[in-house]
């Protein structure tokens, strides 16, 4: 019986310094010639993707506002803001249309699609001169509080701010 006690008093300070190390991040693979190979292909990967991304938007000129707007328009700015009683959600959907504005709350997992189609045409007689067309989509999905009762929203529209009023479950 006062072996098995050593044993377990030497070997639980044991598990217990490298159950710590997984947590701290030691990593006992560094030295393993495998492991080191893996690492530098990531690190490879990363770099080449890095620079393929640099160069991309660095042939692009983005001096053009139309596709400065496009590249914001993939992630629109969104305040939730706790009221007490209740949540609001502030979105900037500026130039969507109204009518296409979709919004969805299951499992108190909220999701937002809204898609705007802006049109120019400048015509000299019968001839078209000069056409231009965007088409923007986006879509932003969050999880809600917990204690979101997302079957009772509701929503407003405005001046292109979305507002989405979520009372909280009593």
């Amino acid at each position: 019986m006062k072996n098995l006690i050593k044993i377990a008093l030497i070997t639980i300070p044991l598990s217990l310094s490298y159950a710590d190390s997984n947590v701290t991040g030691y990593d006992f693979f560094a030295n393993d010639p495998i492991f080191r190979h893996f690492q530098k292909l990531q690190a490879d990967m990363d770099r080449m993707f890095e620079e393929f991304h640099n160069q991309m938007f660095k042939e692009m000129k983005l001096t053009n506002h139309n596709l400065m707007k496009s590249f914001s328009s993939f992630s629109p700015d969104t305040d939730l803001i706790d009221k007490g009683d209740k949540y609001v959600l502030k979105m900037n959907l500026a130039g969507m249309d109204k009518n296409s504005i979709k919004i969805d709350i299951k499992d108190n997992y909220l999701n937002v699609q809204a898609k705007s189609e802006e049109k120019k045409e400048k015509k000299q007689g019968d001839k078209i001169i000069f056409q231009e067309r965007h088409l923007g989509v986006v879509q932003r999905g969050m999880t809600l509080p917990k204690d979101a009762d997302g079957s009772k929203y509701t929503s407003d529209y405005t001046n292109g701010v979305l507002t989405i009023t979520i009372p909280k479950k009593k």
